[in-house]
């Protein structure tokens, strides 16, 4: 099934179904969107063309038929709109509700657009982090300076707990990180800020991002800090960490 579509004064295509449901599903267009495929005679709303390929492609059986259907804004299927929750302007079915109603709460908004957190909220929430971590810092360090200290006369025993502590410096803050993101979406700090990291489409970020992003980090500062400075020039608020990990941060109501 090939497709085209309007994009302001532009024809796209041809897409096939699935890169169709994509597009729907990504919000890129709606059942207002005007589509045409070969053998039609003129340019038809999306909704409309849907409704009438569900109903067999005929007009007769379109006009017959007093069931109004819409496309789920989540799956780009087509229900009837009885059958159907109405989010604003999008139309969510029955089976796709939790999950919409999920991102919603995740900072995805009705229209379909996630909220990006800008370059200072995230340094307040990077400060809290800092807070907190300097805190644990101290509470394994403090013993093992005191170690470090009597075993000052022993060569090999103070450069073992001198190894120690340049390890730990990262381990804790890795740790920290990948363990609250890969869990919670959110450090502590991030969650006093009511922000979330999340993949680019807004779905949670797996453990193993959340280390690969944390180590990430270290190239955004290794170019003096630019890497970090990015968020505050760019659309969707990205760090250098954040596109080499295609995440984002993005402000959530609720944790």
């Amino acid at each position: 099934m090939n497709i085209y579509y309007a994009d302001g004064d532009r024809q796209v295509g041809p897409i096939d179904k699935t890169e169709l449901q994509s597009l729907i599903k990504n919000r890129k267009i709606d059942s207002q969107t005007l589509v045409w495929q070969p053998g039609m005679q003129e340019w038809q709303e999306l909704g409309l063309f849907v409704r009438r390929k569900t109903q067999g492609g005929s007009q007769a059986v379109q006009a017959a038929s007093p069931v109004k259907q819409s496309l789920c804004s989540e799956c780009g299927q087509a229900f009837a709109e009885n059958d159907m929750i109405r989010f604003a302007e999008a139309w969510v079915c029955a089976s796709c509700k939790p999950l919409f109603v999920q991102k919603i709460k995740e900072g995805v908004t009705l229209a379909g657009e996630m909220e990006y957190a800008g370059f200072w909220i995230r340094v307040g929430a990077w400060f809290i982090d800092y807070i907190i971590m300097g805190i644990a810092s101290a509470i394994i360090y403090v013993p093992l300076t005191f170690m470090g200290v009597s075993s000052f006369d022993e060569p090999a025993a103070f450069a073992i707990i001198q190894l120690i502590s340049t390890i730990l410096n990262f381990i804790i803050p890795a740790v920290y990180e990948s363990w609250f993101v890969g869990k919670y979406a959110a450090t502590p700090g991030k969650m006093a800020c009511k922000l979330k990291v999340v993949m680019s489409e807004g779905d949670r970020v797996s453990f193993a991002r959340a280390i690969g992003r944390h180590f990430a980090k270290y190239i955004s500062g290794l170019i003096l800090g630019i890497g970090y400075i990015m968020a505050g020039f760019d659309e969707q608020k990205r760090t250098l960490h954040d596109r080499i990990c295609d995440t984002r941060v993005i402000k959530s109501g609720e944790i």
